[in-house]
């Protein structure tokens, strides 16, 4: 099966409580609502991007509880391929996410046996480059970084895009040394910071290795770095704001979607933000993901023009990431 993404990262059950605001220390604050959904930053992309018609894999380590949760039937009922999905002894990892609307979130996060999991990547590794020598694009979300690093090494043949997430602060010489083997790179405005103090740079566009760098600005869209050109997207108004939880996610996987269906970089953005707009509308990360006939009409709605026809193709792009 010739895949165009495969998705590295977690599968996670998130339990999301949404408060009127985050309580102090040693302060109890009753929280407005309560949602377990399915989440893990890996599987939201996996299934953002099936969503919108991209043949999608994810290769993770489960749990034993991942069929009785539902969560197996879950991915197959969106069309994600699950081959490179591993069994576990130990739990799926959950996260606890307190979420504020318009604010960042608290998120704390249970692994019951990081070791083992660390050790199951590892004697599958050789899996995990078979199935990303036969994808389009390879994406590296939060997860184990050392497996990706080891994986890399190995040269990984086509695109490969990275979002390192909060690991940008807790391990960030780990974030560092993928660097070079990235074409592509997502972060969010906080973690761009962080990373240049790392690096010692004034700016992103001193970062050695990604072709393309993409930060995201929460309300204020987000930027695009790609052959010395510099795009300034909007952020696509939602209905409502709910749950801004895996509004990253599936911003990147709508940003993958478009350049894998043949859009240049700026039209990519412009849809990313529009399928990440959706995200935020309910509780969880894939409670609201949208089809492709969502994106073109609320792309209408909010840039006021017809939804354009592709600029260019994958195969022109890819060229262009990897020379």
């Amino acid at each position: 099966m010739k895949r165009e993404l495969l998705s590295f990262g977690s599968i996670v059950i998130d339990n999301v409580l949404v408060v009127k605001r985050f309580p102090s220390i040693n302060e109890t604050v009753l929280a407005e609502k309560y949602r377990y959904t399915y989440g893990g930053a890996g599987a939201n992309v996996a299934v953002a991007a099936a969503r919108l018609g991209v043949k999608s894999s994810l290769f993770a380590v489960s749990g034993r509880d991942f069929e009785k949760t539902n969560y197996k039937r879950h991915l197959k009922n969106e069309g994600v391929d699950t081959s490179g999905i591993i069994p576990s002894r130990c739990l799926m990892p959950r996260s606890f996410i307190v979420s504020k609307e318009n604010s960042d979130d608290q998120v704390l996060y249970y692994y019951e046996n990081k070791r083992e999991t660390r050790k199951i990547l590892f004697e599958n590794i050789e899996k995990a480059y078979k199935l990303s020598s036969e994808s389009e694009i390879c994406h590296f979300s939060t997860g184990h970084f050392e497996f990706y690093y080891r994986l890399l090494k190995k040269k990984v043949k086509n695109v490969v895009s990275f979002d390192p997430g909060q690991e940008t602060f807790n391990y960030p010489y780990r974030v560092v040394r993928i660097l070079p083997f990235v074409h592509m790179l997502f972060m969010n405005n906080h973690e761009a910071k962080r990373l240049k103090e790392i690096l010692k740079i004034r700016s992103i566009r001193q970062i050695s290795g990604p072709k393309l760098v993409c930060v995201s600005l929460g309300a204020q869209g987000s930027i695009i770095l790609f052959k010395g050109e510099l795009f300034k997207i909007p952020a696509v108004k939602p209905s409502r704001v709910v749950d801004p939880t895996g509004a990253g996610d599936s911003h990147r996987a709508g940003f993958l979607s478009s350049l894998l269906k043949g859009y240049d970089v700026k039209t990519a953005g412009r849809i990313a933000s529009v399928v990440a707009s959706f995200t935020i509308e309910a509780e969880g990360a894939q409670t609201s993901l949208p089809n492709w006939e969502k994106v073109v009409r609320r792309y209408e709605h909010f840039f006021k023009e017809k939804f354009p026809s592709p600029q260019t193709t994958w195969e022109r792009t890819k060229e262009e990431l990897l020379s």
